[in-house]
């Protein structure tokens, strides 16, 4: 593995694609051989990670697990794609989250504590490389507005190779009705005022906002929702040229990209033009859609410092 060479922060806009239904604890996958868990492939998928770069992306593993063979196979591309920091949205077993941990040697993670109910929830968690990866205390914010944030956004102070960044990961309220569209602008609005906040009282201005935002940006509406977060002088969304391109974080609607990776003004002298990549991993792994999840991750390799 080539970390072994360095010591080793969410629908279509207008179209209802993403989840807001969840189930409680799922059956975990087994993944288990004769004298334990398997190791996790690393050659599922061509790698997108490098040793000159910090590998992040942002994932919605779809109500996780979605089959007995999720845990494994979400083991092997993260492994496969040799990531370092993977934001994933729809965590709905901490009983598989704890497993597809295990599997994965090289990193840990931290799970949000967000419920929707005793029994029900539908979590975002951050996993990292713990070689090479330092987290925070991790904080959700914004509890007590469900309208604009059915799930708390997912923030994580990281330092990495580096970089001292705030990662916020999300998950916007999904579907296609006008008031879904109303509570994604209204939860732009909300991201942008707490940012500007944070970063005009002395606060971390290098902040990366990552996740499934349930809404398109090549559609007027999709990017009157978003306005506020589209701003030039204040954020670059690193997923913009990918979606302008046609491409498609939502297996299901080819041409849609409603997964986003959105960084600050403070990353834009060193990341520069720098954009996000989406692998096909639909088309490249065998029953990808039907055992895994209906997104495909949106990847961003950052320089390393």
């Amino acid at each position: 593995m080539r970390r072994a060479l360095l010591a080793i922060v969410a629908a279509v806009g207008g179209a209802g694609a993403g989840c807001d239904l969840v189930r409680g604890d799922a059956p975990p996958d087994a993944a288990l051989g004769l004298d334990g868990p398997r190791p996790p492939r690393d050659d599922l998928v061509p790698a997108l990670g490098g040793p000159t770069t910090l590998d992040l992306a942002a994932w919605n593993i779809e109500n996780f697990p979605k089959s007995p063979r999720a845990v494994a196979l979400a083991a092997d591309v993260i492994t496969s794609l040799d990531l370092d920091l993977i934001v994933v949205e729809e965590v709905a077993s901490v009983d598989a989250w704890d497993e597809l941990l295990a599997l994965l040697p090289e990193h840990d993670g931290v799970l949000s504590s967000h419920r929707y109910t005793a029994t029900s929830y539908q979590k975002i968690g951050l996993i990292y490389r713990s070689g090479l990866v330092t987290v925070g205390t991790p904080e959700l914010l914004f509890i007590a507005d469900g309208y604009a944030f059915p799930r708390p956004p997912f923030k994580v102070h990281v330092d990495a190779a580096g970089y001292d960044v705030d990662l916020i990961g999300v998950h916007l309220k999904a579907g296609g009705a006008p008031d879904d569209g109303d509570r994604r602008a209204a939860a732009a609005r909300i991201l942008d005022v707490y940012l500007a906040d944070q970063i005009a009282s002395g606060g971390e201005d290098e902040v990366i906002v990552l996740g499934d935002y349930n809404e398109v940006i090549t559609s007027p509406e999709g990017r009157d929702r978003l306005a506020p977060l589209l701003a030039p002088e204040r954020y670059r969304l690193r997923t913009r040229a990918a979606a302008e391109a046609g491409g498609y974080s939502f297996v299901p609607t080819p041409g849609r990209v409603i997964d986003h990776l959105l960084t600050t003004a403070g990353l834009e002298a060193e990341l520069g033009e720098l954009p996000a990549i989406i692998p096909r991993l639909d088309t490249q792994v065998p029953r990808y859609d039907a055992d895994l999840t209906d997104h495909v991750p949106v990847v961003l390799s950052m320089p390393l410092r």
